[in-house]
């Protein structure tokens, strides 16, 4: 089941390189990286309105909702950090530069979660194996930008 779900994200990633482009070519039309990605969460809101109500999931309980910890409503923001600063980069250094280069953070800061545990995650130690994997990704990000 691990290789049909990988391969599932895998997808999902190149559905990322799909929507990164297409930000950027909105923003050549609204002319500022914001208001591409201003939009693009808009459409992305109205989006996951209509897939909840035709999954028929419940309003959230915002009585739970108030008790979840503050740095766990940051996602939202972080998500809008991402999508702003691809539609930025993709233009200045490409798709896969892009794409490439936050991979690479995000590995490093998975690494470094799944080590400690945070966010009350389980522990795994980071190991020879995935340091050497994370260098490799660095050195690509050196040879897509080169080549």
């Amino acid at each position: 089941m691990k290789v049909f779900y990988t391969a599932i994200v895998l997808i999902i990633g190149c559905i990322l390189a799909i929507q990164g482009s297409i930000n950027t070519q909105l923003t050549t039309y609204l002319k500022h990286p914001l208001q591409g990605a201003l939009v693009n969460f808009l459409v992305g809101f109205v989006s996951l309105v209509v897939i909840n109500i035709l999954f028929r999931t419940q309003t959230p309980d915002w009585g739970y909702v108030k008790t979840a910890p503050w740095y766990l409503f940051i996602g939202g923001t972080l998500g809008a950090l991402f999508v702003s600063s691809i539609i930025f980069f993709i233009p200045r250094i490409g798709v896969s530069t892009v794409l490439a280069a936050s991979i690479a953070g995000q590995l490093i800061a998975a690494s470094i979660i799944d080590h400690f545990g945070f966010f009350g995650l389980a522990v795994h130690p980071i190991s020879g194996g995935r340091i050497a994997g994370v260098l490799l990704l660095i050195a690509g990000i050196f040879l897509i930008q080169r080549y």
